[in-house]
């Protein structure tokens, strides 16, 4: 697995794909893009490197020798359920991709895709996870600043 060492301005990705050119094609794309990029070859890898450090969001190839895309789509959710992961295949049948879905997928992208594809869809998808992310912190501030027995009230 090879490692992006430079600082991320827009967060961090995880490219998961068997096809060493894919992952190259990727990693430049987004790394001009701003974001720190990281890369993984297999299911098994991508799992390994998500256990190690949480990533903004994964890029995860369908199809692949070991456990596929899909598999590995189900233990990157059960590390973390906010997992921000977008499915690539070059058999993007809509069976593939309710399945991805239903999964818990943020979204399926067919190959060959369109290069702004793919930064829009990481971009929505690391958008959409920093507002979660914000929205727990702030319940649990809010839950802890207010004191609920201290709530006094009068209503007619």
């Amino acid at each position: 697995m090879k490692t992006e060492k430079r600082t991320a301005r827009k967060g961090s990705v995880l490219v998961v794909d068997d096809e060493e050119i894919m992952r190259e094609v990727l990693e430049t794309l987004l790394s001009a893009g701003g974001y720190r990029v990281d890369l993984a070859k297999t299911g098994e890898e991508g799992i390994d490197a998500y256990g190690r450090r949480a990533y903004d969001a994964v890029l995860l190839d369908v199809s692949m020798p070991g456990i596929g895309g899909l598999r590995a789509l189900e233990e990157l959710l059960k590390m973390d359920a906010e997992a921000v992961i977008v499915m690539i295949t070059d058999y993007a049948t809509f069976d593939t991709a309710i399945a991805a879905w239903e999964k818990g997928a943020f979204g399926c992208i067919r190959k060959p895709f369109q290069n702004e594809q793919i930064t829009a869809t990481v971009a929505a998808g690391i958008k959409r996870r920093r507002k979660d992310e914000e929205r727990k912190t702030l319940r649990r501030a809010m839950s802890r600043a207010v004191d609920r027995g201290a709530i006094i009230g009068r209503s007619e």
